[in-house]
């Protein structure tokens, strides 16, 4: 009966863990959601409840037509998307690299990767912009999404992906007569799938939500990504809360979608790396 007890215990004990994990992430979505269809007036009561005594659903069409968000979310669409492409891409290469072959210096270069971790991108963006400048790159997507296709944690992630792998795959692969570039795309990047997915869902997020560098880079409001469109709402001597929330709603959007379609194959990518 007492271990019956203690296992009782025990799974409650997590669940009530879980929960508390749970509602700490859903409700600043919530609290979100709740003041992004508020008057702006019942935001600023303090006497006013958390969620609203009615809704004007309004809010969001009012923040959608006060500036050009269509443009907005189509220039962070094709930033996010082209710069996370970029970075699988890069890593994947990189990290089979490391991972599968020999050369001089090997071990050299994979520090000196795993210095860009360290390093902030605040201490570069100065010569950086100085060669996009150079090349007329500033304010074009190319200026955008060129500089930000490489991460060194991802590198770093498929590297270690690629190092529990049985090499004798490729060796079989390559005595049927298959080229280097078959091995690779035919035997090893199939199986990265779901780390692709895992760190393809970090690197999205990280770039949807880029707000220092774009802000650097581009200078015309045709050109501007929703991160940056949010600060339209706030002048200086008014902020409008609810379309504030109204805006960040429709940013949010995205990787709530892409998290959701994503799911299993993230937790698969994580917990594969776990068991390894």
């Amino acid at each position: 009966m007492t271990a019956r007890w203690r296992l009782g215990a025990s799974h409650a004990l997590v669940y009530a863990l879980l929960a508390i994990a749970i509602l700490v992430v859903v409700f600043p979505l919530v609290w979100m959601l709740g003041t992004a269809v508020k008057p702006n007036g019942q935001i600023l009561d303090l006497r006013a409840s958390l969620w609203p005594s009615h809704f004007e659903w309004g809010n969001i069409a009012r923040a959608w037509d006060a500036a050009p968000f269509g443009r907005w979310f189509l220039n962070s669409v094709i930033f996010g998307v082209g710069a996370t492409l970029g970075q699988i891409v890069t890593s994947l290469l990189a990290g089979y690299a490391f991972a599968m072959y020999d050369f001089p210096g090997k071990q050299v270069l994979f520090y000196v990767l795993l210095c860009g971790l360290m390093v902030p991108f605040t201490t570069i963006i100065v010569p950086v912009v100085q060669i996009l400048a150079d090349l007329h790159w500033l304010n074009t997507y190319q200026g955008l999404i060129v500089p930000n296709i490489q991460s060194a944690l991802g590198a770093f992630l498929f590297r270690q992906f690629f190092l529990g792998l049985p090499y004798q795959l490729g060796e079989a692969a390559r005595i049927d007569g298959a080229s280097e570039l078959e091995v690779f795309l035919r035997v090893y990047a199939p199986l990265a799938r779901p780390v692709v997915a895992a760190f393809g869902m970090i690197a999205f997020l990280q770039n949807w939500n880029n707000f220092l560098y774009p802000l650097i880079v581009v200078n015309t409001t045709s050109m501007d990504l929703l991160s940056q469109g949010l600060s339209v709402f706030q002048t200086q001597f008014n902020v409008n809360y609810n379309l504030i929330m109204s805006a960040a709603l429709i940013a949010v959007t995205p990787i709530l979608l892409v998290a959701i379609a994503a799911q299993r194959q993230i937790v698969e990518g994580i917990t594969l790396g776990a068991i390894q």
